[in-house]
């Protein structure tokens, strides 16, 4: 049975994510208006391309440049994979280069996990909807991909910014249990968004979406002391339910919210 999805925000034109899970079902002869960077996750995909036929088995990329025909298959019983589509025009605003991509020259590199793993989490963040983490991950995905396989220059180390990173942590202390953008915290500071990542990684030692779950944990641990049930304590800090909340919550602490309340009370 096919378990196909297509993920998208309305505050995020002319990006798509495809999850692929079939069997059996083709692809004609098309082309999208997009780059698409896809990870083989299981089984054997096929597709004919530039004048040849192509068999991608899982671990490897499927990167294509905008207006290239090409068809689609699977080659095995089962084939499942994740595509990013990214529209040309939108490349300028979210790279932020003078210099864009060439373009990718190979169809089918191999993947070192990076990839594959970056499509997860940008699929993750598409379903939760979360603004900033999903941009976040959107940008590096970008990066990664057309750094090593599109023509892109790798761009240079950010250099302190103290006083907009300064800045930015403390907005995120005050609005911690918002929905914050990273257009809007792009816009506060009148730096574009890869610059203020780099910045503030490179002054806190984590990107602007990790600092803000870090505070919400933080806040979490107080309210669980009191008497708010788990689920009333996510959703009051902007989490998307009470699994991302507890999943988010054993990541910085190594324990869920249960644990932690009962050794609390005990």
């Amino acid at each position: 049975m096919d378990a196909n999805r297509m993920l998208a925000r309305p505050w995020l034109p002319g990006v798509e994510l495809f999850h692929a899970d079939f069997s059996g079902q083709p692809f004609g002869r098309h082309s999208h208006d997009a780059f698409a960077i896809g990870a083989i996750l299981q089984g054997v995909g096929g597709y004919q391309c530039r004048g040849a036929r192509h068999a991608l088995p899982a671990g490897t990329l499927s990167l294509m440049n905008p207006e290239e025909p090409h068809t689609g298959h699977a080659e095995s019983p089962r084939l499942v994979y994740r595509m990013l589509y990214v529209e040309e025009a939108r490349l300028p605003a979210l790279l932020g280069r003078k210099r864009l991509p060439t373009g990718f020259r190979e169809l089918n590199p191999a993947d070192d996990g990076q990839v594959a793993a970056g499509l997860a989490r940008l699929a993750t963040e598409f379903e939760r909807g979360a603004a900033l983490a999903l941009e976040s991950e959107l940008l590096e995905v970008l990066e990664r991909v057309f750094v090593r396989h599109g023509g892109l220059r790798a761009a240079a180390p950010a250099q302190r910014d103290g006083g907009v990173t300064a800045f930015l942590r403390d907005y995120l202390e005050a609005h911690y249990a918002e929905a914050v953008s990273l257009e809007q915290l792009a816009g506060l500071v009148q730096r574009h968004p890869r610059h203020l990542i780099e910045a503030f990684r490179r002054a806190y030692g984590v990107p602007p979406h990790t600092y803000l779950l870090q505070r919400r944990v933080r806040e979490a641990k107080r309210l669980l002391l009191g008497d708010q049930p788990p689920l009333e304590v996510a959703l009051s800090l902007g989490f998307y339910d009470q699994a991302h909340f507890s999943g988010t919550f054993k990541r910085f602490t190594g324990v869920t919210p249960g644990q932690f309340r009962r050794a609390a009370r005990t």
